[in-house]
């Protein structure tokens, strides 16, 4: 027992605090395909990879100041303070992280809720085992102001919680009644009224350099690129954001996911379909949504295919897609909404990766990696 939590317990509540955090906008009579065209998402912690050698990484060193290197980006001091400051606090100093990415006010209440295992922040907190340097800040774009009241919901989940612990104290709190009062989800026209109103947030992109300690650093590339979204409280200034647009990032790609799971389970229908009919059906070939981007496909198997899945399958305006046609069955499908390409997948999940498992970056990279070795006469195998 942990505090009165068993561990099944603890973890089906922090399952049910991310579910509250990702429900309260679906409670609000919105659907998934609602929300997710409504998002153009901007920002998400995504990691790129460029190997960098030490003798490259010291010359970088020398030739960037300290100075020059995070403020080259017009008014990012501000930005380049808190990101150093969470960087320096990843050795598991729990009080510097909450005070930087929640609003003030729910320093206690976040504090007590971590304390007592009800929320991790394993997320943003590592083991001390690497450290972290902020090398230069790269660019900044705002979030589109249509997406910033989702800021206030998703921190606004947690006044309730903020409400009762300010009530009741933080010392020996009741379990149950936080694990209720997380497990209730709250529609978006009841959201409690907050003392903070988020305007403005920016997407701020950077690099960093990392130092493992235990770990042969060969293995790793020291140099990585990567990205935060700050959000801005009158009062308090910026924050860094690990909830909101990563939940919204997670219902974009699951939007795409599902669409080409579809896709690929009625393309293989079409198949079977066209077989019984007595079909030709070509051995390998691409059929793309972008007709200059079929291969080895005939105009009258190409019809018949295309008639034969409109029959079962409604196709989505403004969705990019290809089925890949392997050995006579669908091997991969792959697609994207042309307005978000940042969400594309590839299923089965296998062929979101390359050969060496690193992943895919974009959907036109995917199709030219199936197109190659389709060319080529080269077997699709290594993904699976």
């Amino acid at each position: 027992m942990i505090k009165g939590v068993d561990i099944m317990k603890k973890f089906t509540i922090i399952l049910v605090m991310t579910a509250m955090l990702c429900t309260s906008v679906s409670c609000g009579n919105y659907t998934t395909d609602e929300i997710t065209d409504e998002f153009s998402v901007t920002s998400v912690a995504e990691e790129t990879t460029e190997e960098v050698t030490e003798s490259e990484m010291e010359e970088i060193e020398e030739e960037t100041t300290e100075e020059i290197s995070k403020t080259s980006v017009e008014g990012s001091e501000e930005y380049a303070e808190v990101i150093e400051k969470l960087l320096e606090c990843k050795s598991n100093d729990v009080d510097t992280v909450i005070k930087l990415c929640y609003p003030d006010k729910y320093f206690d209440t976040i504090k007590t809720l971590h304390n007592n295992n009800l929320l991790s922040l394993d997320d943003i907190i590592g083991d001390g085992s690497i450290d972290f340097e902020l090398i230069s800040i790269n660019s900044v774009e705002p979030v589109s102001e249509e997406y910033i009241p989702y800021f206030n919901i998703y921190y606004g989940c947690y006044q309730p919680l903020y409400e009762y612990i300010e009530e009741n104290g933080t010392e020996n709190p009741d379990i149950d009644k936080l694990s209720e009062l997380m497990s209730t989800p709250i529609p978006i026209d009841e959201m409690p009224e907050t003392y903070f109103n988020i305007e403005k947030a920016v997407t701020v992109h950077y690099t960093i350099s990392r130092d493992f300690h235990y770990i042969t650093e060969d293995k790793y590339d020291k140099i990585i690129d990567t990205e935060d979204t700050l959000y801005y409280i009158d009062g308090e200034g910026w924050k860094d954001d690990f909830i909101t647009m990563g939940n919204l990032y997670e219902e974009e790609r699951n939007t795409v996911m599902e669409e080409i799971k579809s896709l690929y389970k009625v393309s293989n229908t079409v198949l079977y379909e066209l077989a019984e009919t007595g079909t030709e059906i070509p051995e390998n070939c691409i059929i793309c949504s972008d007709s200059s981007k079929n291969y080895n496909v005939t105009d009258e198997f190409l019809n018949t295919f295309d008639t034969t899945l409109d029959g079962c399958y409604q196709k989505k305006d403004g969705f990019d897609y290809f089925v890949m046609i392997n050995d006579g069955k669908v091997e991969c499908v792959s697609g994207q909404y042309s307005a978000k390409p940042k969400f594309y997948q590839a299923y089965p999940r296998e062929y979101f990766y390359d050969e060496d498992r690193y992943v895919v970056e974009t959907f036109d990279d995917r199709y030219n990696l199936c197109l190659e070795r389709m060319k080529n006469g080269q077997p699709q195998s290594y993904m699976r």
